[in-house]
């Protein structure tokens, strides 16, 4: 998921202190997942989704379908790199920030429904775990080791 993370910012021209601002998650947090010391949480993931509704959350997630819901090559779909407007207003008569793109002439849509749940997420994290062994300890300075299910 990584990948797609770090590909979807490029895409998007941000620089990774921009994105990590726009997902509301520290430079640090962002900087461990893409070196593979962390994987993105659930909270990470939903960000991204809430900042950016037009990512396909199949693609980031699972690397399924297209990077955004909307067909890039649609008529009405133009991204601009508003680096090429130097502070200009676009069209739209929106004022837009350095590193973020336009999209003019999308309708806005609601969100589509997220594709997976809270314990999904649960699930992504954690790597399922076996009992390696059980041991107990008595007052009288003796103990006993119980195999585990591995």
């Amino acid at each position: 998921m990584k990948d797609r993370i770090i590909a979807l910012m490029k895409n998007m021209g941000m620089s990774q202190k921009v994105f990590a601002a726009e997902i509301c998650i520290s430079e640090g947090a962002l900087s461990s997942i893409f070196s593979g010391r962390t994987k993105p949480t659930l909270n990470t993931v939903n960000n991204i989704h809430e900042r950016f509704p037009e990512v396909n959350m199949g693609w980031l997630i699972d690397g399924k379908g297209e990077m955004y819901n909307v067909a890039s090559s649609d008529a009405n779909v133009q991204n601009v790199n508003v680096a090429d407007f130097s502070g200009a207003v676009p069209s739209g008569g929106v004022p837009v920030q350095p590193g973020f793109l336009v999209q003019p002439n999308v309708v806005p849509q609601a969100a589509p429904a997220m594709p997976f749940s809270v314990e999904d997420g649960k699930k992504l994290d954690k790597p399922t775990r076996r009992i390696a062994e059980i041991r107990v300890f008595y007052d009288d300075g003796t103990f006993e080791t119980f195999p585990g299910n591995s």
